[in-house]
């Protein structure tokens, strides 16, 4: 555990450089706070003497400064008008173009499955002129007193007698001190929120009580800062987000000189699938395997088998548990990756018996046997794919001390064996399977590219773009189906499989537009630094609705690929190009019949899967992410920091501000959701929006 830093060893540093360098390091609002218990009157020397620039000041322990500065009363003035500017979520950010308007709101409902502000205690953040950055200083700047994180602005409201002192010590009358008190907590109420919807603030339309709300997406101070505590410290994965003009931003912003950083963790998909051509052949034919020896050599394998061999050292039994469950599944998942070929190949024989006249070749090889032998038959093969396995790592510098391991011999043998057993009772449960309601339709959109679609799926993480981007994209896509149709149809879950994914690293021009004070200007915006990614995925969409309009349905596959979508998560979205897929757009009635064709998905690609790992805070979410590389945090939805009202320039007759809620997603290849069989994919892999009175979040069905 790291040692909370207080002032008074920050005190003792004698390099006057060194020490500024330091001081003001600690009470910027990117570090962990510092304690000032018992050295209140240096800490107020040392924010007074904050409020001026940087090059002004010799020493931030120059108390003649502070004693002087305390006695300016205008420049005092200056520093109580900031404190109106205050804000627990940042309205500006990130389009500084929004003005005069600032948001205290509470923390919005705890839940356990999301991350937001509601984990933390609440902190104040700053955002106005860029000039007077540092004159907030006085006011906002946050430290440790008496255990509690606070700043002046807040403990003025209430002064304890201690600070009464330290503000006399420094030359200010009894009087004086509490009138300056008051005035400080007139510029801070317990809650404010703006009238109107500044005409820069994005708003998003989302479902509320049989009609729809307009929702202005808000960024944490508090969480927004933690999450740079933990990248500075290098406890997360991460990337930047510029802005030319930090001081415009935010107080946080300045500090970091608009290097804002962002949890980074994008899908890892791979752009090549194995190939079942005469190049497989080939390869056999020439005494080399089949098999992708380069899953074995993958950090997660590793890390996982090291988990193993560690779980006798775990301190408590829920850490033995948790440990052992995440290393196995983690050892099937390589596994399933090293096999993967061959299972392609042996579902695309069973496919086209004609190929396996191609196959005589290599009669009598590991190969054939896999790709040729009887389901039933498929565990008698457990013990050469075994011997395989250790061969194969037994020959390798990396992971060649876990070959034959004594620990890991029973482990790496019973995940083999859940392989082939799944494999096995794969066929029989697609054919005893029946579907037992009617009034259902499953729409299988196959191959979809999307160019340049938000990676920044909310202000904390990029990389997989915001779920309910999805969902906005699949009901926008009812909405045209409906009034094409005439009818009242329902798409009320999805399945979603990313094929490829390809982050961008350009930053787009904004158009131009009408801008200046009379909007009578035309020029471009400024640059609003953003996240960017090109993708290829398929989609299920789980319909219901009453039998006549999915029958009409069944015969209109033109008006479903006529109401396609053009839009996904900000970028362009357009069907396979012609010739590359066939029947792109394909309705289901069978679910087996649906299993069958997903199934046949490349190991290249990642199923993005709901989970349900509850989340107390934001060291919860990162020892989760490191434990398991196949978790990612994304945007789960929305947590309604005030009740919806009428407000003037919504969109809607209702609106609210709202906070971006962090959620898990599991990033799982397509060989693991075969093995675990139809059912499992059905029961697990569909998302749907749950909708209540403070919150709109994507859960599992």
């Amino acid at each position: 555990m790291v040692d909370m830093v207080t002032l008074q060893s920050l005190l003792t540093i004698k390099e006057i450089e060194e020490r500024n360098n330091a001081l003001r390091r600690a009470f910027a609002p990117y570090t962990d706070d510092i304690d000032v218990t018992g050295n209140e009157a240096d800490a107020l020397m040392i924010l007074l003497n904050l409020t001026y620039p940087k090059k002004l000041v010799k020493s931030l322990l120059d108390k003649r400064l502070a004693k002087k500065t305390l006695r300016n009363e205008q420049h005092i003035d200056f520093c109580i008008a900031e404190v109106a500017w205050l804000h627990t979520h940042n309205l500006k950010y990130p389009d500084i173009r929004v003005s005069k308007q600032r948001l205290i709101a509470a923390a919005p409902v705890l839940h356990p499955q999301v991350l937001s502000s509601a984990n933390f205690n609440q902190v104040l953040g700053w955002s106005h002129d860029s000039a007077k950055v540092n004159l907030a200083k006085l006011f906002g700047g946050h430290f440790i007193w008496q255990g509690n994180v606070c700043c002046l602005a807040t403990l003025l409201s209430d002064p304890p007698r201690v600070w009464k002192e330290a503000f006399k010590t420094l030359g200010m009358p009894v009087k004086d001190f509490l009138n300056l008190c008051g005035r400080v907590k007139g510029f801070l109420p317990d809650a404010d929120a703006p009238s109107l919807v500044d005409k820069f603030s994005n708003q998003v339309r989302m479902p509320y009580r049989d009609r729809y709300l307009a929702i202005t997406p808000v960024v944490s101070h508090v969480l927004q800062s933690e999450i740079q505590k933990a990248t500075i410290a290098k406890q997360a994965k991460f990337t930047h987000v510029e802005f030319t003009r930090p001081a415009s931003v935010g107080d946080l912003s300045a500090s970091l000189g608009g290097n804002v950083r962002v949890l980074n963790y994008p899908p890892k998909t791979k752009y090549s699938e194995f190939g079942l051509s005469d190049s497989m052949l080939g390869k056999i034919q020439n005494g080399q395997s089949a098999l992708n020896h380069s899953a074995l050599h993958q950090s997660k394998f590793v890390q996982a088998l090291e988990g193993l061999l560690s779980l006798p050292f775990a301190l408590a039994l829920k850490q033995r548990r948790q440990q052992k469950v995440v290393s196995y599944r983690q050892v099937r998942s390589t596994l399933s990756e090293w096999l993967a070929p061959l299972l392609e190949w042996r579902l695309a024989v069973k496919d086209n018996p004609v190929q396996l006249s191609k196959l005589e070749t290599i009669n009598g090889t590991f190969e054939y046997s896999f790709v040729t032998m009887g389901d039933e038959q498929l565990t008698n093969l457990l013990t050469p794919l075994f011997s395989q396995l250790n061969s194969v790592l037994s020959h390798s510098n990396l992971v060649g001390k876990y070959a034959f391991h004594q620990q890991l011999m029973t482990p790496l043998k019973s995940s083999l064996k859940w392989l082939l057993v799944n494999l096995s009772n794969e066929s029989r449960v697609l054919s005893a399977s029946s579907d037992d309601e009617s009034q259902q339709r499953y729409l299988y959109l196959k191959g979809i590219r999307v160019f340049d679609a938000q990676a920044l799926s909310n202000p904390y993480c990029s990389g997989i773009p915001s779920l309910t981007a999805v969902w906005g994209m699949m009901h926008h896509y009812q909405r045209c189906l409906n009034e094409l149709l005439g009818s009242q149809l329902r798409m009320t879950s999805f399945s979603w499989f990313i094929r490829h994914y390809s982050a961008g690293e350009s930053k787009k021009l904004p158009e131009y537009g009408m801008h200046g004070p009379k909007e009578n200007q035309f020029r471009r915006a400024g640059i609003i630094d953003n996240k960017y990614c090109d993708l290829v995925f398929d989609l299920v969409i789980h319909i219901d609705g009453y039998e006549d309009d999915l029958n009409k349905l069944d015969s209109s596959s033109d008006v479903l690929k006529a109401c396609f979508p053009a839009r996904f998560a900000g970028g362009a979205m357009q069907p396979p190009e012609l010739n590359s897929v066939n029947d792109w757009c394909e309705l289901y009635e069978s679910e087996a019949l649906l299993y069958s064709k997903l199934r046949r998905l490349p190991v290249s690609g990642k199923w993005i899967m709901p989970t349900r790992y509850s989340i107390a805070s934001l060291s919860d979410l990162l020892i989760l992410l490191k434990q398991n590389r196949l978790l990612h945090p994304v945007m789960y939805g929305y947590l309604l920091l005030d009740a919806p009202q009428k407000r003037t320039n919504a969109y809607e007759p209702l609106h609210c501000y709202a906070e971006s809620a962090i959620g898990l997603v599991e990033c799982a290849n397509a060989i693991d959701i075969r093995l675990q069989g139809m059912q499992n994919y059905f029961r697990r892999a569909f998302w749907m929006l749950d909708i209540k009175e403070s919150s709109m979040l994507m859960k599992r069905i």
